[in-house]
């Protein structure tokens, strides 16, 4: 990172001091004035440089240790010997414009100068000798004689403020040498408000400690803020000198802002806030009258809590927590608010405040926050809605396993018949779903079905329909699944046996089927305290289900809603918004974008227990966009053990279906095409009919001729325009048709599958060029080198044979592809099943000695 960080979002500031220096407007000059660190001496150090091409520059920094001196900050052109004020004056002035071009001085802190120091200033400007860039700290009180000179009309006054959002984040991108995170650019932007000077000396600390750090080229800040020595001590230079009460007025606002006027007032002193406000420090605003304050920037608040007395803190935290109980103010802000400063005060713990807080928690998705609620609060202890509370919370953080041993803890003998029934519900759940063990789980439901409380659960009926569904048997499914909805199941049951059903007829390729169940399972979600937590499962299985039909438009859109007030959340839910995200993008052909969110995903998935079948999917995700991107090496290491990882049936040929990825990323097509197959026969077998056009659609991209027959008769059986688009690609494939490969992908890309359209017009570039059709070869090879290069990083064997000068065979292509990867002869030909010398005379043939 470079010393001096470039000038952003001050393009229009810049075009005004140019003006003002040399424009024909009788304007002597400009004066900048802003507050410490929005970089004031950094833009017109920038100005000045250009106009030091045509100009003779004369740079001032004025100190508080020169102003006690007369004329200190022009010392360097005053003469010792003189003592007349005014001819010391002339004479300065005299220095300053000597030379033959013309000549701008430039003060940096104008507000620090002393009296005969400004008169030169007066003097330069008013007589026109000199043009004058001047800047000034907005909070201290300028010198009555600049004030002056920029009401005449000498001077064009510009308010520099702090960088917005967008600005911000194009800096750090700049001065760091890479993109940013969108969520670490806002993090630091909230943190510092478009200070520069404290957004340099965070990312500074923050990098030299390594927590800022740059994961798969994008920078990323993980961890809370820490405030070091030297910001702390900028920060404390900005605050000026506190009394007691006026420092009361900034703690109180350091550990519980925003704070009602009243209520300070009260706590405080009038004055000391009206003084703090005079001086900038804090922001009021006023709405429908009443008053509410602010710290007028983040960062004060952080120093004041790392400086502050510890105990001093919390006995403020108890006494505005103790204020704020008094106040009918019933929102979920107000009432995490009053039991987070509860919980760091000098209070007594308050169980009941702490199990409201849980639950407000959760409901907005901070399962962290819930969690600090949930253990203060002993929630495991306090019966069983509060045990079925810290279940939930404990979940949500990926601690599965201690959320089941919380369920087995429970005394049974003294729940009610209704408690026993959502106990056997939760056990059974947390086996199916969170500990991934259905068969354990289908145990369990056996035993609590024989209960006489539990005879007419209808949750328990649901998770037969999801056990039925995520064990691959779709049709029984179904059929269950009706049965439970006729049946008049609770809120809990019906969005359980929906996401069930998204599942098998999203996997059976009844889209049209989907559409109804999600609609009205989400509207039970949004309703429904119950089944809130299920949100997750019903919108991904629905935009997987319509991204196996095809409509990967509509895919986006809903998971662009579901993003849109969930991206931000805490837990492990953001890592779902994350797999969501790379979803799409994979779907659309946009392997780099993927990566940058599965990789860290895939690390934190590896450390919690929530969703197995996340886990799985997210591990099959990042294999399809290492292959995508041709990492067959890494692609090949993720996925040895992913027929461990996963206990699900219904996932069992998407995972040799990213096994299938991984050969043909290292070049064993043949390998990659009896794979797939081998995928598309389970998914067949199970009556996944939708997942079976998507196996024979990467059989096709890899090459395989034989797919057309079986998908001429899945185009009656499945929904949606995907298997159409596969059909015409197989069809051109089956009979060497480089026409119908070209529309296979033009529908494709119209689908949103920008990988397989890339695919299929590089397939058809190939064998226009066999056929000698050489116009329409190059036609074709052109339009999938755009598409790949479009949405960057693509490359696929048919896309890397497409742009071979010399065709090498199959074998060849996958002794250079293990070549590349740094396999020996004698390595390669045990991998293959040949000969040594057979490796060497392929590698002669392929120009690879």
């Amino acid at each position: 990172m470079d010393n001096v960080w470039p000038l952003i979002g001050r393009e229009e500031e810049l075009r005004r001091i140019w003006a003002a220096v040399e424009g024909p407007g009788d304007d002597s000059g400009v004066l900048v004035a802003g507050g410490v660190g929005v970089g004031k001496s950094r833009l017109a150090s920038a100005a000045v440089a250009v106009l030091a091409k045509r100009h003779a520059v004369r740079w001032v920094t004025a100190t508080a240790s020169a102003r006690t001196l007369p004329l200190g900050a022009f010392a360097q052109w005053a003469p010792i010997s003189q003592a007349d004020p005014m001819m010391v004056i002339h004479t300065v002035i005299k220095a300053l414009t000597a030379g033959d071009k013309p000549v701008v001085v430039a003060v940096d802190d104008v507000h620090l100068l002393d009296d005969l120091s400004v008169v030169v200033i007066q003097q330069l400007v008013q007589r026109g000798l000199a043009r004058v860039v001047l800047t000034l700290r907005c909070t201290e009180p300028a010198p009555d004689t600049i004030t002056t000179l920029w009401k005449d009309g000498f001077l064009d006054r510009i308010d520099l403020d702090p960088l917005c959002e967008n600005d911000t984040e194009c800096l750090l991108s700049q001065a760091l040498g890479g993109p940013v995170a969108p969520a670490t650019a806002a993090e630091l932007w909230n943190l510092t408000r478009g200070n520069v000077l404290f957004l340099r000396h965070l990312v500074c600390q923050e990098r030299d400690a390594g927590r800022l750090v740059s994961d798969g080229g994008t920078w990323r800040w993980g961890g809370e803020p820490v405030v070091s020595s030297t910001l702390a001590k900028l920060i404390t230079g900005q605050l000026g000198s506190l009394t007691d009460d006026t420092a009361e007025v900034l703690d109180y606002l350091a550990i519980g802002e925003p704070i009602d006027g009243a209520v300070l007032e009260i706590l405080t002193s009038p004055h000391a806030v009206k003084e703090l406000h005079s001086r900038g420090l804090i922001d009021m605003t006023s709405d429908n009258g009443d008053i509410t304050v602010r710290l007028s920037h983040p960062l004060y608040g952080e120093v004041r809590r790392s400086t502050g007395n510890l105990l001093q803190l919390r006995r403020l935290r108890g006494r505005l927590a103790t204020s704020l109980s008094a106040r009918a103010d019933p929102t979920p802000a107000a009432l995490l608010r009053r039991a987070l400063l509860t919980l760091e005060s000098d209070l007594r713990p308050d169980p009941g405040l702490y199990l409201a807080a849980t639950a407000t928690a959760l409901r907005l998705h901070d399962a962290l926050l819930a969690l600090r609620f949930a253990d203060a609060g002993h929630l495991s202890d306090s019966g069983f809605q509060g045990a079925m509370l810290h279940y939930w919370v404990l979940n949500y953080v990926g601690r599965a396993e201690d959320a089941f041993t919380l369920l087995e803890a429970l005394d049974q003998k003294a729940l009610t018949i209704e408690e026993q029934r959502r106990l056997s519900v939760m056990r059974v759940g947390t086996l199916c779903w969170s500990l991934g063990d259905p068969e354990r789980a289908r145990q369990e439901l056996a035993i609590a079905k024989v209960a006489s409380h539990n005879h007419k659960s209808s949750e328990l009926a649901a998770f037969e329909v999801l056990l039925e569904s995520v064990q691959g048997r779709p049709d029984n499914a179904i059929a269950a699944g009706n049965g439970v909805f006729q049946a008049a199941p609770s809120d809990m049951a019906f969005v359980i046996t929906s996401c069930a059903l998204v599942i098998a007829h999203g996997y059976s390729g009844n889209a049209a089927e989907v559409f109804p169940l999600t609609k009205r399972a989400s509207a039970l979600v949004a309703t429904s305290s119950d089944a809130s937590a299920l949100e997750y499962g019903v919108v991904y299985f629905h935009i997987e289900a319509m991204f196996i039909a095809g409509y990967l438009q509509a895919a986006e859109q809903v998971m662009t809603q579901f993003v849109e007030y969930a991206a931000n959340t805490p837990g492990t839910i953001g890592l779902f918004v994350s797999l969501l995200h790379s979803y799409v993008d994979l779907s659309q052909g946009r392997p780099s974008a993927a990566l940058e969110v599965l990789n860290r995903a895939d690390r934190e998935f590896r450390t919690t227990t929530y969703d197995r079948s996340a886990v799985v999917s997210c591990r099959v995700y990042l294999t399809l966009a290492l292959s995508h991107r041709g990492d067959g090496k890494r692609a090949a290491e993720l996925v040895r053990d992913l027929d461990t990882l996963n206990p699900y049936g219904f996932l069992r040929s998407g995972c040799i279906l990213a096994k299938a990825w991984a050969a043909a990323a290292q070049e064993m097509i043949a390998d990659a095409i009896r794979l797939a197959r081998k995928a598309a026969a389970i998914a067949a077998e199970r009556g996944h009919f939708g997942q079976e056009v998507m196996c024979l659609q990467a059989a096709s991209q890899f090459g395989d001729r034989t797919t057309s027959h079986r998908l001429n008769e899945l185009t009656a059986v499945v929904d949606g325009p995907r298997v159409h688009a596969v059909a015409l690609h197989a069809n051109g494939l089956t009979c060497a048709n480089g026409e119908e490969l070209a529309e296979a992908s033009r529908r494709y890309e119209e689908i949103g599958d920008i990988v397989a359209a890339t695919d299929a017009s590089a397939q058809a570039g190939t064998l226009f060029r066999e056929q000698q059709h050489h116009g329409s070869a190059l036609t074709a090879t052109e339009r999938a080198r755009t598409l790949a290069g479009t949405y960057r990083g693509l490359d696929t064997p048919a896309l890397r044979r497409a742009g071979e000068t010399t065709p090498l065979t199959r074998r060849q292509r996958e002794i250079v592809a293990l070549v590349s990867q740094g396999f020996t002869n004698k390595e390669i030909a045990e991998r293959l099943g040949v000969s040594i010398r057979t490796v060497e005379g392929h590698r002669y043939h392929a120009r690879l000695r």
